[in-house]
């Protein structure tokens, strides 16, 4: 194992923290909404954790050791959605924008992965966790669409 990571490797792991960013703020997210999208929020989180183990595999395959989010960050991160939405009567939609721009973030990261080197069963993988986060944008438009008009 090289102390150096190889753009494929990089890629591969920045992928991997941004996808575990997002288990940890959607069960955040979960005590700023109602028990329906809290439930959409479980479901995606369960997903999820299917391609994080993948992408674990994927990044030790390559030789290297997997990344892990910065608690400090997010933590921080969080305490301001948690002061917002206790000033803001309907943060709803917030938090909706909020899980929206995390998957775009992560369909940019798997872009950037694309266009490295990388083997074949972790290119599928790629494709497959690509079809996933596009789904899971669907999902959460839809849910954001049958938010009472007050919340939009």
């Amino acid at each position: 194992m090289s102390i150096l990571r190889t753009d494929g490797q990089a890629a591969l792991n920045d992928l991997l923290k941004a996808a575990r960013e997002t288990i940890d703020h959607y069960r955040d997210a979960t005590e700023l909404v109602d028990e329906k999208v809290a439930s959409l929020f479980r479901d995606i989180s369960r997903e999820r954790r299917g391609f994080i183990v993948r992408l674990e595999e994927a990044v030790r395959a390559s030789g290297s050791l997997p990344r892990v989010p910065d608690p400090d960050k997010e933590a921080g991160e969080m305490l301001l959605h948690h002061v917002a939405a206790m000033i803001k009567s309907d943060y709803a939609p917030d938090v909706f924008a909020q899980r929206i721009d995390g998957e775009n973030n992560l369909a940019e990261q798997i872009s950037e992965a694309k266009n490295t080197t990388i083997e074949p069963p972790t290119s599928s993988l790629l494709e497959d966790f690509a079809h996933h986060i596009a789904e899971t944008i669907a999902q959460l438009q839809s849910a954001q669409d049958q938010l009472p008009p007050q919340d939009k």
